[in-house]
């Protein structure tokens, strides 16, 4: 398993109401499986827990995996592989899983991790240790990264696999089931972020702390490889000792002559990437315990992870209990004793746990205790802490053990160093509003969806939308708590009715003094209302002016550092989501509608520094977090339709490479330049759900969610539809004259050979297809000259088609100086 690690610190608000940050380390490149072209023919069996399982009625833990490309045969085989798995793990969160079949680079031949790691979240009973994701949502009991996977995989497909599930694999190729059991395991706790590289050993990380398999790791002196007090981060001596071939998973807690080594790691003298340390010594190559070695052999088929897999899986955190709490809210009126409820989940044996809330008023220089009763109706421990009519700053924390008494927790971990806080007493604290604005709605659109996040201490009251339509103040829209505050309302309007838009979102708390919290600070949001201009048959702008040929949402057409003329671009950087669950939405629109030709095309160059998901992304991914796309609406509007895929600075190596090397903390420095432009051509009517004839608007989105951000996106030299035709093939058969050419404000129409005296039409159009003059019933025989002023027109490029009433039409392109 190869490492290449390349890390971005992430931040966000758990949607509950601790409302606490919690942070994270995400790998955007995967530990790699390599094979050997050897035969190992011996079967493991999975374990005697998964034997047990499928007599039961239902798995203990839920696996969910998202296939991209998957042939069926493979899926099949991959699900057995996730049951095994289920049998084994306690944990009332699901499990996401992305796994992905296609080619990959050299002879790898499978490759996985864990989406991203986080530290200190109430969960962990270690502070300043990265936790994989799927474990922290196990431990702290709620889905922390909803939405996106918490394992992403791929698998070769250019290897010969044996997709069976008895384990009499065939000795010409590799056991797919075995693979999917290793990969898995990586992404459930075995990987970490310790690198060798030059003679120098580190913690590749932003925070330059272990993960919580890293924090297992002792070499054969019993010292522990993340003690910086005795090997440094980074150092030659950390080096040393990853290179030393005497390292192993040895418990933290339990004294050294009690205890026994968990399994003795894979640590060669010469730095092996991708497969030193995170991988079990190889000893008997039918050991059980073979499934995490370093090497992958042809006819092995290993269904159990092994004891000493389990043991570290069980040591990290995955046989604890998890811990529901919803942490309590402020109180205005002292009183006798504070109701308190607290929920252990992911075993069957919680009424055997002593469960005890641990409380103060003076910050833990004295406290007090309460034990909480198991209540087997509600499955909850509850209680009473007895504050005696107290005012003020109260502190807690719950301490758990179980009937062994010799596993106990705290709730939060690390407690009381880290504790909940409550507060009796009046209330002046307003709510909290996250919101991303409404920015663009169409002019005949019927319904506005509104949403925002609205947290209290004490507990939200109303949260109401109050708006303007054409200026007048409407009645209140009410908004209603969907789940996790987060509160939602649909607000009707009458069609074709509508000027202007106005809003402001007004949150109110519970509390005797109604505290009010308003977004925007003050005034009001504005919604542009789009309306479309007259159809065109064709568009191009090179962007040099700004025009007003666009709706524009987060976007500007201007000259930006890097870049010698005008371009189309968002904000730099571009904003992020306020709310975690929905991505806020840059948008740029055009608002000339395109009648859609047979075989029309949409090009421009563009630069994308977007935080990507992962290199090479396509469309399928479903580890995108900000993305880009173009899209398209036949209705005005009302609805849209992609004309690309989603992507981001993954779709092309240069810009991948800018914005990952340039990451600091939340952000990517890393700016656009007009050399990093690449052209994009879209074919309008193939692979879409467009033909020739609709009429179209077009519109380009950045969506952005609630973490990374960077530059955003550039566009420069749109043309969909060009007229390419050049002037000396256009109607050469033509007498009529047009002249000069070019010109600077006005020039002549010449027309000597029109016959029978019909009257004649001019009409001047810009590239855009926009009609900008238009002369009728001209006599050609009283005046066979015509001058046309355009002095109040930009420079640039004009078609000219002149139409001698009998159904010919002559077309010119001239220039204006």
């Amino acid at each position: 398993m190869k490492w290449t690690l390349l890390v971005i610190l992430l931040g966000f608000a758990v949607s509950n109401s601790v409302g606490q940050k919690y942070f994270g380390e995400e790998l955007f490149d995967y530990p790699v499986n390599i094979p050997v072209d050897e035969v190992n023919k011996t079967f493991v069996a999975p374990p005697a827990e998964f034997s047990r399982l499928k007599s039961a009625s239902t798995n203990q833990t839920n696996i969910e995996v998202a296939y991209i490309n998957f042939p069926e045969e493979a899926k099949q085989a991959f699900e057995y592989a996730v049951s095994i798995w289920e049998s084994l793990l306690t944990t009332n969160v699901p499990i996401h899983v992305q796994a992905e079949w296609k080619p990959l680079e050299g002879n790898t031949i499978a490759m996985s991790r864990p989406s991203i790691f986080y530290h200190n979240f109430d969960g962990a009973q270690l502070q300043n240790v990265y936790y994989p994701v799927a474990l922290a949502e196990k431990l702290s009991g709620r889905d922390i990264n909803p939405g996106q996977p918490d394992i992403i995989c791929s698998f070769s497909s250019n290897y010969s696999w044996y997709f069976g599930t008895n384990g009499n694999t065939p000795v010409a190729k590799y056991d797919f089931v075995t693979s999917v059991l290793h990969e898995l395991t990586h992404g459930l706790g075995f990987s970490g972020f310790l690198k060798d590289s030059e003679g120098t050993g580190f913690f590749n990380n932003n925070r330059n702390i272990p993960s919580i398999y890293d924090y297992y790791v002792f070499n054969q002196l019993n010292q522990q490889i993340s003690d910086k007090s005795l090997f440094e981060s980074p150092s030659a001596e950390l080096h040393e000792e990853l290179t030393s071939d005497q390292l192993k998973l040895y418990s933290a807690e339990i004294e050294p002559e009690e205890q026994k080594a968990i399994g003795w790691l894979y640590a060669p003298p010469v730095w092996d990437e991708g497969s030193s340390l995170y991988h079990l010594k190889k000893t008997d190559e039918s050991d059980e315990n073979s499934l995490m070695n370093a090497f992958f052999y042809k006819g092995a088929a290993f269904h159990s992870p092994g004891e000493a897999t389990l043991n570290l899986l069980s040591e990290i955190g995955w046989a604890a209990p998890s811990f529901y709490f919803e942490k309590l809210k402020d109180l205005e009126e002292p009183c006798a004793a504070i109701p308190v409820e607290f929920q252990i989940t992911g075993t069957s044996e919680a009424e055997s746990f002593d469960v005890t809330a641990v409380f103060s008023t003076d910050y833990f220089s004295s406290a007090d205790t309460v034990f909480l009763k198991y209540n087997t109706a509600t499955g909850k421990f509850s209680g009473e802490m007895p504050v005696d009519f107290y005012s003020g700053n109260i502190q807690y924390y719950f301490t758990i053990e179980d009937d062994t008494k010799k596993n106990s927790y705290t709730h939060p971990g690390n407690a009381p160093g880290k504790k909940f806080t409550m507060r009796v007493g009046p209330d002046y604290f307003a709510p909290e509003i996250n919101h991303n604005p409404v920015k663009i709605i169409s002019e005949n659109t019927s319904t506005v969806n509104f949403s925002a996040l609205a947290t209290d201490n004490m507990g939200i009251g109303t949260v109401k939308v109050e708006y303007k339509l054409n200026g007048i103040l409407q009645d209140p829209l009410y908004l209603s708590d969907n789940d996790n505050d987060i509160y939602k309302g649909l607000l009707n309007l009458e069609k074709n009715t509508i000027n202007e838009l106005e809003y402001r979102i007004v949150a109110k708390d519970i509390s005797s003094n109604k505290n009010t919290k308003t977004v925007p600070n003050s005034g009001f949001y504005s919604v542009q209302l789009f309306n479309p201009f007259e159809p065109v048959e064709s568009y191009v702008n090179n962007f040099e002016k700004n025009s007003n040929d666009f709706t524009l949402a987060d976007f500007n057409i201007s000259k930006a550092p890097g870049f010698p003329s005008g371009i189309l671009h968002t904000h730099n950087p571009y904003p992020v989501s306020e709310l975690k669950t929905e991505n806020n939405n840059l948008i740029a629109q055009l608002n000339y509608p395109v009648i859609l030709q047979p075989g029309g095309q949409m090009r421009f160059d563009e630069v994308v520094l977007v935080e990507p998901g992962e290199k090479n992304q396509n469309s399928a991914d479903q580890a995108l977090w900000d993305f880009v796309i173009v899209e398209a609406s036949n209705n005005n509007g009302l609805t849209w339709h992609p004309l690309t895929e989603e992507y981001n600075s993954g779709k092309n190596t240069n810009w991948f490479s800018a914005f990952t090397s340039n990451l600091k903390s939340t952000k990517s420095e890393a700016a656009a330049q007009e050399n990093m432009l690449v052209a994009r051509t879209i074919n309008l009517t193939e692979n879409t759900d467009f033909k020739a004839g609709d009429t179209l608007i077009f519109r380009f989105r950045l969506a952005s969610d609630y973490s990374v951000n960077g530059w955003g996106w550039a566009i420069d030299n749109l043309s969909i539809q060009e007229f390419n035709t050049s002037p000396d093939d256009i109607f050469a058969e033509s007498t009529a004259g047009v002249y000069p050419n070019p010109f600077k404000n006005s020039f002549f129409v010449d027309c000597p050979d029109t016959q029978e005296n019909t009257p004649v039409e001019i009409v001047v159009t810009d590239l855009y297809g926009k009609t900008i003059y238009r002369e009728t019933g001209i006599d050609p025989g009283f005046s066979p000259k015509t001058k046309i002023d355009l002095s109040g027109k930009s420079a640039g490029i004009y078609l000219v088609s002149i139409d001698d009433g009998r159904g010919n039409v002559n077309t010119n392109k001239i220039v204006k100086n």
